[in-house]
């Protein structure tokens, strides 16, 4: 997969060159020296863009109860001191069941968060850690975000959904097509100025969370149906 194509669809946006270091807040390109070091932060945004750091700090968080479960099923075997991580209070193998469900552990939080902050070459094992335990897919919604654009929330502002609704409408009032199979398109394509359906938020706010950022189409769609007109 070509990480920057769904960057480089990105440009009109707001005149962004989301393909450059300068985009996401680096000065210049990290070196392709995989044995040079950076902040391991830096180099997660330039050379694995698909993947973001976990920046919340809750236990409970799904993002870091899934890394929470990966940690667990990657180092089950390792007696205390063994993990990757080395966490003050990781127990000896684990025996039972391991569940996404299991909120996350602080330590493994802690420990993402200092980590992240080093500096580390790209072919160390505390990166390919770091980038294992500590991140979450990247999501359209943050590739919009970077762009500059606003997302629309479900429950959000009525009038910037019932804005954005009229802008699906009108792209397929005279088509005869309707691309993500809304409740009773038929019947209200040529009533303008209603509210969203709660069927279109949930349309938007699913493609928003999904991770196919090289899917350019999904991605254009989502920025002229799921953001704040002119944000």
């Amino acid at each position: 997969m070509s990480n920057s194509l769904a960057f480089k669809s990105l440009l009109g946006l707001g005149g962004v060159s989301a393909v450059t270091g300068a985009a996401i807040g680096i000065p210049k390109l990290l070196s392709d020296d995989k044995r040079e070091e950076h902040l391991i932060s830096d180099l997660i945004k330039v050379k694995n863009p698909e993947k973001r750091l976990i920046s919340s700090k809750e236990v409970g968080d799904s993002a870091w109860k899934k890394a929470w479960e990966v940690y667990r099923n990657e180092n089950k075997l390792a007696s205390k001191g063994k993990d990757a991580f080395q966490l003050l209070d990781w127990n000896d193998p684990i025996l039972g069941d391991i569940s996404v469900s299991d909120e996350a552990n602080k330590g493994l939080i802690d420990i993402c968060f200092e980590n992240s902050g080093k500096r580390s070459s790209l072919d160390s094992q505390l990166y390919r850690d770091v980038l294992k335990y500590c991140t979450r897919d990247t999501k359209i919604s943050d590739l919009i975000r970077d762009a500059g654009k606003t997302v629309l929330i479900k429950g959000g502002d009525s009038n910037q959904w019932k804005k954005a609704w009229e802008r699906y409408r009108l792209a397929h009032q005279g088509s005869g097509t309707d691309p993500w199979t809304i409740d009773k398109f038929s019947e209200n394509k040529s009533k303008a100025d209603q509210p969203a359906s709660e069927d279109f938020q949930n349309k938007c706010v699913e493609r928003l969370e999904r991770a196919s950022i090289s899917d350019v189409k999904l991605i254009d769609e989502v920025t002229k149906w799921c953001t704040v007109e002119g944000k």
